[in-house]
């Protein structure tokens, strides 16, 4: 999934943003969690022709896969497959890196969620990140956007609107948003924060290192609503949720190819 700064590929607006999604499935076959779990996940949308206003996913199915050093994580309401569902999924790049390791560890820390390095909205450059984010999310609107293909992007950083909402934002036309001269947006900051994490092991016998325990605060956007050449003020909130989840893995045959 990472490009890396140095790679640019070329494909439709629609595809380019969908990177992030469409490469999860790829993590399917070492083995996925279906045990039940708990979470939240609830707060606004602002959607065009879909969603305005508070919005709660009411998650009841709890998955997680991992790769190598990585963990793919989905919370999502039912199991259907996520083609037809609502569901938000957290990708984590390194595993190692958050757990406890020669005494240290970044439980408790707010972790920044953004977009993977090397993807980029089309006409925006790719700029080196010497501290891209260990963590991306995504929210997949399948069932509440039912007559079209929805997802919105966890970003590090999106533009609010009037007192700090996030609904209403997306509503400043972008020769304002984008002009010199305008004024300062109040903005938004997309973090999680684990209690746990799975060590990555699908034949972990221990129950302790095989529970997914955090908490998040995610601000969403369309990637593609960033400023031209990609200067200017971070993309409009499209979307604010705040949540939860708790959850074991357990390796078993896949109930569904997710997210």
């Amino acid at each position: 999934m990472d490009a890396g700064p140095q790679k640019r590929t070329t494909m439709a607006p629609r595809a380019r943003v969908a990177l992030f999604a469409a490469g999860l499935p790829l993590l399917a076959a070492a083995g996925c969690s279906v045990e039940e779990g708990v979470g939240t996940a609830s707060g606004e949308l602002d959607v065009a022709d879909c969603w305005t206003g508070p919005f709660d996913l009411a998650p009841d199915f709890f998955g997680g896969q991992p790769y190598r050093d990585t963990y793919a994580i989905r919370i999502q309401r039912g199991s259907d497959f996520t083609t037809f569902s609502d569901g938000l999924s957290f990708l984590v790049d390194d595993i190692n890196a958050i757990r406890p390791k020669n005494g240290t560890s970044l439980y408790g820390t707010p972790i920044p969620v953004g977009l993977a390095p090397g993807i980029a909205a089309p006409g925006t450059p790719i700029v080196a990140d010497p501290n891209p984010p260990l963590v991306h999310g995504n929210l997949s609107l399948q069932t509440t956007c039912r007559t079209q293909n929805t997802t919105l992007y966890a970003l590090r950083e999106v533009s609010l609107g009037a007192g700090g909402a996030c609904v209403g934002a997306s509503a400043i036309p972008v020769a304002t948003r984008c002009s010199a001269t305008a004024p300062a947006a109040a903005t938004g900051k997309s973090t999680i924060t684990f209690a746990s994490l799975f060590n990555g092991n699908p034949g972990e016998a221990n129950a302790k290192e095989r529970l997914t325990d955090a908490n998040f605060d995610v601000y969403l956007a369309d990637p593609r609503e960033v400023c031209p050449g990609g200067n200017g003020p971070p993309p409009p909130c499209r979307g604010h949720l705040q949540g939860s989840f708790r959850f074991y893995f357990s390796r078993s045959r896949p109930a569904q190819a997710f997210p």
